[in-house]
């Protein structure tokens, strides 16, 4: 497979790398005791083989995943393909903002179908992703200034409330059996939003029991991560794991995914993130940087290398 880039791109791809590299230097001079040495000693190594575990499943998660909508989407394909794909999309996404190349890399390896198709049943396979994420994100915002005593306790409350109700209304909605078809024939009526989502009516071919084990994979798939980062906390921070580490780790992945990428793999974004709300449960910034750091190299990272080794050695 050729993969050609205009002048425009390899600048800002270039420009891309620059800055995670600028920042990864900033966030390890910052802590001058740090070496990349240190994450792999005999000290840490079981909990490093621990996470990596996790990874290898995690990774499996959303490989049933994407094959589910795509088999039952588009159209059916070998889970080599679907594998393939997979990791190549999540390689071009790496350094593209908002990942959003991510939906094109998935075509470049799976030919039986139309891209567009293809990056379809992809936008559909991240819908679940993005709506777990939001609901246990702005979850764990109201724990997080709760524990932290940002805001008041009737405030809380009502924010609570507020999250009840609009995760009830949610779930009543996805129950409907035509709710994606509902959407799209939404999209319809709009005449500029008909002509962009064209191909989005494939939202009618999708099925209640679809829409819940989207959902089902996309709250394991974020339940290991925050696991993992879990245990990376507790284990740099030599604590047992709480229950709050986790929800740090959501609340890491949530803020991280809505603000706009601007260097490889949101390198750096992850790792401030983390820093904030770690110290603020009282933990060193250390723990903050080191947690998230490892979890770019396990989940980021090794996928993103695996995509490219695959992306080099296709052939159309």
């Amino acid at each position: 497979m050729k993969i050609s880039l205009s002048k425009k791109e390899k600048i800002f791809l270039f420009a891309k790398l620059v800055v995670a590299g600028a920042i990864l230097i900033y966030l390890t001079r910052k802590f001058e005791s740090f070496s990349f040495k240190e994450l792999f000693t005999a000290h840490n190594l079981p909990m490093m083989l621990s996470v990596f575990l996790l990874t290898c499943f995690n990774i499996m998660v959303q490989l049933n995943k994407w094959h589910l909508v795509f088999n039952e989407l588009v159209g059916k394909i070998s889970f080599k393909k679907i594998a393939h794909s997979f990791f190549v999309g999540v390689a071009t996404g790496s350094f593209t903002p908002g990942r959003f190349g991510e939906y094109f890399g998935r075509s470049f390896i799976i030919k039986e179908y139309s891209g567009s198709e293809v990056i379809t049943a992809s936008i559909v396979d991240k819908l679940s992703n993005m709506v777990i994420l939001i609901f246990s994100g702005l979850g764990t915002a109201l724990w997080y200034v709760k524990y932290t005593e940002s805001i008041s306790m009737a405030s809380y409350i009502l924010g609570l409330a507020l999250w009840g109700i609009l995760l009830l209304l949610f779930i009543f909605f996805a129950m409907q059996r035509s709710s994606a078809a509902y959407i799209y024939k939404r999209i319809e009526k709009v005449k500029l939003l008909n002509k962009i989502f064209f191909h989005l009516q494939i939202l009618k071919k999708v099925r209640t029991r679809t829409v819940f084990l989207q959902l089902f994979f996309s709250f394991l798939l974020y339940g290991i991560i925050a696991f993992q980062y879990g245990m990376l906390t507790a284990g740099f921070s030599e604590k047992p794991i709480e229950v709050s580490f986790l929800f740090v780790g959501i609340l890491t992945l949530f803020v991280k995914s809505f603000i706009p990428s601007i260097s490889f793999g949101d390198l750096g974004i992850r790792e401030s993130a983390s820093i904030f709300f770690i110290t603020g449960i009282g933990l060193p910034p250390e723990v903050g940087f080191l947690s998230a750091i490892s979890i770019f190299l396990f989940n980021i990272l090794i996928p993103s290398a695996i995509g490219l080794v695959i992306l080099v050695i296709s052939k159309r």
